[in-house]
């Protein structure tokens, strides 16, 4: 704050502050990246608990909260191990703490990130003086990092509201097929970035009772992964059609595919394959546990397959083995849910 008082008041000069500027958000972007390396080794090391792998987690030695946190968990190890602890009321305990945990520390986490991308913006924009090329290809790398930790804390978010059960679901009677050309458009840019056709097929619909925000996030997470797994010149197929009765969406994509031994863990938490780790090493494994979560406590039901048969020309498989992901809904919508939160919002 300090450092954004003496440039405004122009105690600072213009290049010496952009330097100390670009230096703290450097800084302070990564201290958040091992801030939540350390916390996801922590939630890891929680779900072996529960499991039953009852040894010790590493203590650094900092006094912060995450470490903290560790030493109580090896406290309840040792619990455990003496048999203070049942094995139901260890799991509900740890689940809780858990979930509490990550509550908490992304929302202590929200506001200084947001306040960050204000400075960003104003910066960038030229409000406070004139960059050069150079100080703004600095700038947008941390503008870009800071987008992604703010994805982040959103996500951790919303599986906090999802594993707590705290998370409302408000159908209202909306036009499915304008929402699904909203989000085909939003992520047009991603796709023409490595020429990348996305074709729809929308079929006539009657006006349903759908959640906007909460089919907005489906739609807006598969289109995004197929995008992203897909390598140049390929393409993605978006189609949302009422068939049998039923609300079919379907997301084609001519990717990299998914191994069949990772099948019994696609929808799991943090769960990344080697594969999508290579085309894309920022991924949190969160997006698709959260479409899982929204789409079956809505009433509906979601699965995938791969190599996918969308790719079979005359019988044979074509060279991307591709993936297609369905999701299908009762004619009558979403389920309603009555909730504390909803998920994609403060």
């Amino acid at each position: 704050m300090l450092l954004i008082y003496l440039v405004g008041t122009g105690a600072l000069g213009w290049p010496l502050a952009v330097v100390l500027l670009v230096i703290f958000l450097v800084a302070f972007y990564y201290y958040l990246s091992t801030f939540f390396t350390r916390l996801n080794q922590i939630i890891f090391r929680v779900e072996e608990i529960a499991a039953g792998g009852l040894h010790k987690l590493d203590v650094i030695g900092h006094a912060c909260e995450l470490d903290q946190l560790a030493s109580a968990l090896n406290d309840l190890v040792v619990k455990i191990k003496s048999g203070a602890a049942t094995s139901v009321s260890r799991h509900k305990a740890l689940s809780q703490a858990k979930n509490d945990f990550v509550t908490v520390a992304s929302h202590q986490l929200r506001t200084p990130l947001s306040i960050i991308k204000w400075y960003i913006d104003y910066v960038i924009s030229g409000d406070a003086g004139e960059l050069n090329a150079e100080q703004k290809k600095y700038l947008d790398q941390v503008y870009v990092s800071n987008e992604r930790l703010i994805d982040l804390v959103n996500s951790l978010l919303d599986v906090s509201r999802i594993d707590l059960k705290t998370f409302s679901i408000d159908p209202e009677s909306m036009n499915l097929t304008e929402k699904a050309q909203e989000m085909a458009e939003k992520n047009a840019n991603e796709a023409k970035k490595k020429n990348i056709r996305i074709e729809t097929e929308f079929g006539a619909m009657p006006v349903l009772n759908f959640d906007p925000r909460l089919i907005g996030i489906v739609f807006d997470n598969l289109l995004s992964n197929a995008i992203k797994y897909t390598p140049n010149d390929g393409f993605v197929k978006f189609v949302v059609k009422k068939a049998d009765e039923k609300i079919l969406i379907k997301v084609v994509d001519s990717g990299i595919g998914i191994p069949s031994e990772y099948k019994p863990k696609m929808f799991s938490k943090f769960f990344r394959s080697d594969e999508s780790k290579k085309m894309d090493s920022q991924g949190t494994g969160l997006g698709l546990y959260i479409v899982k979560s929204i789409v079956e406590k809505a009433g509906g039901k979601i699965w995938y397959e791969s190599p996918s048969l969308e790719n079979v020309v005359n019988g044979q498989q074509t060279e991307s083995h591709g993936t297609a992901f369905f999701i299908s809904f009762p004619a009558s919508g979403m389920k309603r849910r009555e909730g504390k939160k909803k998920l994609g919002e403060a």
